[in-house]
């Protein structure tokens, strides 16, 4: 039966809505019979084991029909609640099915029937914001008169996300708008170009004695970086979501604010910030965000002056920037040979790369590729960087006689490949001065040449990945240090490589591609994180010029999301001590986790020794699975692991973040239960069988609920079976 809240309810309720800001009402509440009986039922499920938690009566209810309980919910967000317990009598508000959602779990959590009261998503996050003591409705935004779509997006975000944070609304100006602006606030925010002092993208903000704020920036992105530093300052946090990745979503991002009284933005914060790596490019999922401003620390290439984009990269995300050197990736696959070389069509094949006619195609392609980037508007410098001329994805080289006489003189296939890069290096040098050529060093070119040296307009793009019998090892730092040197997995072939690299053109001409582990086993990624660390610190010692990180999200991967957050991060303070960056990967579980986030951590360090106790391995092998971790630490763990599975489901505070936890640890329970089916349930106690058969029942149905891939090789995909058999220990579905 439906209650009314006290009287004395209703009051504080009232005050409070006057006295906080109010955002503007969402068009997406929502209430049905189904959404309250489906809370219903939640609660009730999770209060079985503790009936003295269960109310005496109940009301769930959403905005539409809150007012009837006393309580106007225009000013709480789309996922704020209010929850009022007293003497048995339990009333649940959500502004929509998504405040519901939180509110149940909290309930479940934190509350009883009798005395609780919590309200969450009132208002703005943020109650007060200043600057060196000055509320911040007292400011306007400026920006230099000639600002480009970068710096004015900038100015935007900034007042966007202002007005996000705590409801004020600053006017936007340019320099000379303001200068003549008669009614115009006294405090400025000034965003402005300091070039060549902060180069391309670093920034500089000041607080200054009289309170005014300036972000100084780069000539391409530094404002935009300094923007969303001072935006971090505030408290927000922009993260990929692992559910919205691992489905291919377009939204995968995660804006997330601090709760906060007062902030107050002083003196103490002023910095200068520059990136520890010039190029930082990011692959997978954060391509065409249209619609979508993804955040900070970004150098991506425009599509074009006044659109959208196709590639950008970086600490977090942006839009709006310029200058970033294109990636090396087999542009030459996209040259037409036809009628010129009959190996074309087979795959992996690579075309002759001293043949003339093909070389003249290739000559063709160049010309055409930076006139038709200049046709769009775009210049030399700013949006026009680099031509690729990587070659083909395949190690089958020509055997041709001028190439294999090119191949004893070289020492290898690497030497053809140079030389046809130098040749366009030269052309593009003459045609097109200021564009640099890219060539990839990868499977079968990985080893340098003997003679030929690279122009000064050639960028080499180092893959660590294959390369004939050499595999990279996924479990250390790629200096190779802690590798075996004669192994066919190790890193200690991809560092000398490397460093033959170095002494021939310098590490400023060298960007790696560089692969964060999550190849082909989908079902358990090793995190492996703190090798990540490793490696992007080692590569910043060697003065490396960049690096691009090649994963991919169509095998739904978990781990993605957090590695790419972690290279960028590291991509732009490679000087952050260790236990900074375990904050971060702490900050970034609790984030995407919420209440659960503790226990996802530890689940990750829990990989991450189990790791660290086994040898070298390569992500890119599917028949290594289960050679990523120790057996017996693993098995030894399931228990541990398994229980804070279950208390994560409940401390999970949406629905969504549950899904979450079951997708990451249904990698657990696939290892553990392979690791330990024998011993427990083939040759266990019944009680041991019942233990098992459990988790094994909950394994399979969530990889048959989400359709979650076990391994990808690359072929199709390995699924688990659509029928439970307790009888087959997991791995036999892989057949490892």
């Amino acid at each position: 039966m439906k209650r009314f809240i006290s009287l004395a309810l209703c009051a504080l309720m009232l005050v409070s809505a006057l006295a906080s800001c109010a955002p503007a009402k969402s068009d997406s509440q929502s209430s049905s019979a189904d959404e309250t009986a489906k809370y219903t039922a939640y609660l009730e499920e999770h209060l079985d084991s503790t009936p003295e938690r269960k109310p005496a009566s109940l009301v769930i209810e959403t905005a539409e029909n809150s007012e009837a309980y006393g309580v106007d919910m225009t000013a709480f967000s789309d996922d704020g609640y209010l929850i009022r317990a007293e003497c048995g009598e339990v009333v649940i508000l959500g502004k929509t099915g998504a405040g519901l959602d939180r509110a149940v779990r909290d309930y479940v959590k934190n509350g009883n029937p009798d005395d609780y009261f919590t309200v969450y998503g009132e208002g703005y996050r943020v109650k007060r914001l200043k600057v060196a003591g000055n509320d911040i409705s007292e400011y306007a935004v400026i920006r230099d008169d000639n600002a480009d779509e970068c710096n004015t997006f900038a100015s935007s975000e900034l007042v966007s996300y202002i007005e996000k944070t705590c409801g004020a609304v600053l006017p936007e100006y340019t320099a000379s708008e303001y200068a003549a602006a008669s009614d115009k606030p006294s405090r400025t925010i000034t965003l402005t170009v300091d070039y060549p002092a902060l180069g391309d993208e670093a920034f500089r903000i000041e607080i200054g004695a009289d309170g005014n704020l300036t972000v100084a920036g780069g000539r391409f992105r530094g404002c935009m970086y300094g923007v969303y530093d001072l935006l971090e300052d505030i408290g927000w946090r922009f993260v990929a979501d692992s559910v919205d990745i691992a489905e291919g979503n377009k939204n995968d991002i995660i804006e997330y604010l601090y709760e906060s009284e007062h902030v107050d933005l002083t003196a103490a914060l002023n910095r200068t910030e520059a990136p520890s790596l010039k190029n930082r490019g990011f692959g997978g999922p954060f391509i065409h965000h249209e619609d979508y401003g993804v955040k900070r620390k970004a150098n991506y290439l425009m599509e074009n002056r006044h659109g959208g984009y196709v590639f950008f990269s970086g600490k977090m995300y942006a839009k709006g920037g310029y200058g970033m050197s294109e990636v090396a990736n087999h542009g030459l696959m996209g040259v037409d040979y036809r009628g010129l070389y009959a190996g074309i069509d087979i795959e992996g094949t690579q075309p002759c790369y001293n043949d003339e006619d093909i070389l003249e195609c290739i000559e063709a392609y160049v010309r055409g590729s930076i006139d038709g980037r200049l046709a769009l508007g775009y210049e030399i410098g700013r949006e026009i960087t680099a031509v690729d001329v990587a070659q083909w994805d395949g190690q089958s080289f020509c055997s041709c006689p001028v190439c294999r006489k090119v191949y004893n003189e070289e020492g290898g296939n690497c030497g053809s490949v140079l030389r046809m890069t130098n040749r366009m290096a030269a052309l593009v040098a003459e045609e097109y001065p200021g564009v640099n050529v890219k060539m990839l060093a990868y499977a079968g070119t990985n080893t340098p040449p003997k003679k030929t040296v690279p122009l000064s307009n050639v960028e080499i793009s180092y893959c660590i990945y294959v390369d004939g019998n050499h595999f990279a090892c996924s479990n250390h730092c790629i200096s190779g240090e802690e590798c075996e040197p004669f192994s066919g997995i190790s890193n200690v072939f991809w560092a000398e490589n490397l460093e033959k690299w170095i002494d021939l053109c310098g590490g400023d001409k060298i960007n790696i591609w560089y692969y964060p582990f999550t190849a082909y086993a989908s079902v358990f990624e090793s995190p492996i994180y703190y090798v990540l660390y490793e490696d992007i610190r080692y590569l910043v010692s060697k003065d490396i010029s960049g690096v691009y990180v090649c994963s991919s999200t169509s095998d739904g991967l978990i781990n993605h999301a957090l590695s790419t957050y972690l290279c960028s991060a590291l991509a732009w303070d490679a000087d952050m001590t260790p236990e900074n960056y375990s904050a971060l990967i702490e900050e970034y579980c609790n984030i995407v986790y919420g209440d659960a986030g503790e226990n996802i951590f530890y689940y990750i360090q829990t990989c991450e020794k189990a790791a660290n106790m086994t040898g070298c391995w390569c992500a890119f092998s599917k028949n290594q699975l289960t050679s990523k971790v120790d057996r017996d630490y693993m098995a030894d763990s399931f228990d541990t692991l398994w229980t804070m599975y279950r208390e994560a489901l409940v401390l999970a505070d949406t629905e969504h973040q549950a899904e979450a936890v079951e997708r990451y640890m249904a990698g657990m329970m696939f290892i553990c239960i392979a690791f330990t089916y024998d011993d427990r349930y083939t040759n266990g106690t019944e009680e041991k069988r019942a233990v098992i058969a459990e988790r094994y029942t909950e394994m399979h149905r969530i990889f048959n609920e989400y359709g979650l891939w076990i391994i990808n090789n690359l072929i199709k995909p390995v699924y688990a079976p659509t029928e439970l058999d307790l009888e087959q220990n997991p791995l036999e579905w892989i057949n490892e």
